[in-house]
């Protein structure tokens, strides 16, 4: 076992090449800032496979926002999944943007926006307003104060009916 085995065969052979260098970047910095709990590949390929679970089930429309990147999962799976498809990671802590930077550039994801700052229900960072067709997050809050942040960034009909696709 890989780690890649919910991948493999429904995802392009060069998509797991990809996967397994964000990996490695990931394993890297993890030693100097923490990024993920996992510290060994293993634990981090499970993580990335994790993350990209509901992806396998219903693919996201784009543009989509990932609010909280944090180590970048789901978004940056997403986006080597999705090369070309808009995708924005926001993240208020410096040291993690500086890793998403520095991933989204090794990894080649130009399509890939990285800013830096909070969602806030009351006031979305400029540019993130009613944008967006898919949000998506991690462990960033409870459920209902995610809801609340990811509306003003939905775009008129995104997120499907009745609220955001998960």
């Amino acid at each position: 076992m890989n780690g890649w085995d919910l991948l493999e065969g429904r995802v392009a052979p060069e998509a797991l090449l990809q996967m397994e260098r964000y990996c490695s970047i990931l394993l890297e910095w993890n030693r100097a800032i923490r990024l993920v709990g996992p510290k060994d590949a293993a634990g981090i390929r499970e993580q990335i496979v994790d993350s990209l679970l509901p992806y396998l089930l219903m693919k996201p429309s784009f543009p989509l926002l990932d609010i909280g990147s944090g180590a970048g999962l789901p978004a940056i799976p997403i986006a080597i999944l999705n090369p070309k498809a808009d995708i924005v990671c926001l993240e208020p802590r410096a040291k993690r943007t500086s890793f998403l930077r520095h991933a989204v550039r090794a990894l080649g994801l130009s399509a890939v926006s990285i800013v830096e700052g909070r969602a806030s229900a009351l006031d979305p960072p400029e540019g993130l307003i009613g944008k967006f067709s898919t949000v998506t997050a991690r462990a960033v809050s409870e459920i209902e104060t995610l809801l609340a942040l990811a509306r003003p960034c939905l775009a008129p009909g995104g997120g499907g009916d009745p609220g955001p696709r998960w």
